[in-house]
C-alpha cells in the first residue's frame, strides 16, 4: 500500500505510519495538543522528529460546547499553520467539514483533506475533485457536533460502517478526488460495544484495499474499558491510547492520528519491524 500524495508517496507496505495532532483551537479537550501561532511551527518540527509523517491541524473542535469560528476566523487559523508547516516540506492535512476552510486549505499547500462528516457535502466533494486532492472520509451518524443528538443504535455496526466507506470512496474516487482513505470514526456516536466490535472488524475494512486510518487517541472508549466514566480525564489515557493503536498496527492499519507521537511511535515502530521481518522470513 502506497500513500499517494500530489509531491511524494509513502510506501506502508507491513508498516504503520503516525498521523500528529496539532490544534489551533482553544477548546480541545487535550489541552496540551493546543498551541498558539507563535509556537505552531516549533510544534510541527517537534511532532514531525518525533515520527509523524503527516501533520493534523484543526481550529474546530467536534464537541457540542466548543466554540463557534467564522468561516474567516477558521481560514486564518489553519491557513498560518499549513503554510509554515508546508514549506518545511512537511505533509500536512486539515481536519474541517467546512468547504471554504478545504478550499483555502488546498490554497495553503495542504497535502490531504480529512472531513469527519464523511464528505456529505457536495461542496467539500467539489474541492477535492477540482484540485484532485486526497481525501479521508470518516463514518459518522448526524452532524460532527450534533452526532449524539440523532439516533445511535446500530443493527450491524460493522456492516454499516464499512458499506458507507465503500460506497462513499467508489463515489469519491468516481468524481475524481485523489486518492481515498477511509476512517471508521472509532468514538463518534458508538458505544463502547461499538467501538470493539468495530476493531474485531479491521480486517473487513482492509480488504477494501484502501489506505485505513485509525483516531482513537484519548478517547472516550478507552477510558469505559479501563473501568473509568466515559468522560473522565485521567492519565491512563496515554497508555490506553499506546495499547489500543499497537494492536491496530498489529492488525495491518495504514494510519494512526494521535497526539502523542513519541510515545505511541516507540510501540509502533516495534509493530513494524516485528511485521518487516515476518514478511521478509
Amino acid at each position: 500500500m502506497e500513500l499517494v500524495f500530489h509531491d511524494r508517496t509513502i510506501d506502508c507496505t507491513n508498516r504503520t505510519i503516525l498521523m500528529g495532532i496539532l490544534n489551533v483551537s482553544n477548546d480541545s479537550p487535550i489541552h496540551e495538543s493546543i498551541f498558539r501561532e507563535e509556537k505552531i511551527l516549533d510544534r510541527a518540527i517537534q511532532l514531525h522528529s518525533e515520527g509523524a509523517d503527516i501533520i493534523d491541524i484543526g481550529a474546530v473542535s467536534t464537541s457540542s460546547l466548543a466554540e463557534q469560528l467564522s468561516t474567516s476566523e477558521e481560514i486564518d487559523r489553519v491557513c498560518t499553520a499549513i503554510s509554515q508547516i508546508s514549506k518545511e516540506g512537511i505533509l500536512t492535512s486539515i481536519d474541517t467539514w467546512n468547504p471554504q476552510v478545504a478550499e483555502a486549505a488546498v490554497s495553503a499547500g495542504v497535502h490531504l483533506l480529512n472531513d469527519v462528516s464523511g464528505f456529505r457535502k457536495n461542496e467539500m466533494i467539489a474541492v477535492a475533485v477540482k484540485n484532485s486532492t486526497p481525501v479521508c472520509v470518516m463514518h459518522m451518524r448526524g452532524e460532527p457536533r450534533k452526532h449524539y443528538d440523532v439516533d445511535q443504535e446500530y443493527y450491524d455496526i460493522n456492516h454499516e460502517v464499512t458499506t458507507f466507506l465503500e460506497n462513499k470512496a467508489l463515489e469519491l474516487e468516481n468524481a475524481g478526488t485523489g486518492q481515498v482513505w477511509i476512517d471508521p470514526g472509532f468514538e463518534f456516536g458508538k458505544s463502547v460495544l461499538d467501538n470493539v466490535k468495530m476493531f474485531d472488524d479491521l480486517k473487513n475494512l482492509l480488504i477494501l484495499d484502501r489506505p485505513v486510518l485509525i483516531s482513537a487517541s484519548r478517547k472516550g472508549f478507552l477510558a469505559e474499558l479501563l473501568g473509568y466514566q466515559k468522560r473522565q480525564d485521567i492519565p491512563e489515557l496515554l497508555d490506553a491510547t499506546l495499547a489500543f493503536n499497537v494492536l491496530c498496527a498489529f492488525e495491518g492499519v495504514h494510519i494512526v492520528r494521535v497526539h502523542d507521537v513519541k510515545t505511541v511511535n516507540s510501540g509502533i515502530t516495534i509493530v513494524n519491524g516485528i511485521r518487516e521481518l515476518l514478511a521478509e522470513n
